[in-house]
């Protein structure tokens, strides 16, 4: 029950970085690296399905630091994957993406006005 699916990133909105980049340890402390010697990073990502209201905040995996991407940052991702893994009794979804990067914010929708009665 490991294989990865791509997840479509057309149907999401609003990705923001909550937790910075940091190296991802295992539980002894240790960087963990991928089958390349490449060090893995954790991001903690907010997003939206388009079209509702209810958010989500997922830990993304790169195997690449995610340069100039820090908390509040608006970002992108590419390639994103999610897997279902399951170890002694539990369960849960992994992330990985190819990249995280920042994103400029998208501008701000003009407010509704009134013609005031004079």
């Amino acid at each position: 029950m490991n294989a990865n699916i791509p997840v479509d990133l057309t149907r999401l909105t609003g990705l923001m970085c909550v937790s910075a980049p940091e190296q991802r340890t295992d539980m002894d402390g240790q960087v963990r690296k991928d089958r390349d010697g490449n060090t893995l990073w954790v991001t903690g990502v907010a997003l939206r399905r388009a079209g509702t209201r209810k958010a989500s905040v997922i830990d993304v995996q790169t195997s690449a630091e995610p340069v100039g991407v820090a908390e509040g940052t608006m970002v992108g991702l590419t390639e994103l994957d999610v897997s279902q893994w399951e170890i002694e009794g539990r369960h849960g979804l992994s992330y990985r993406a190819a990249s995280i990067y920042p994103r400029p914010a998208e501008a701000a929708k003009p407010s509704r006005t009134t013609k005031s009665e004079a």
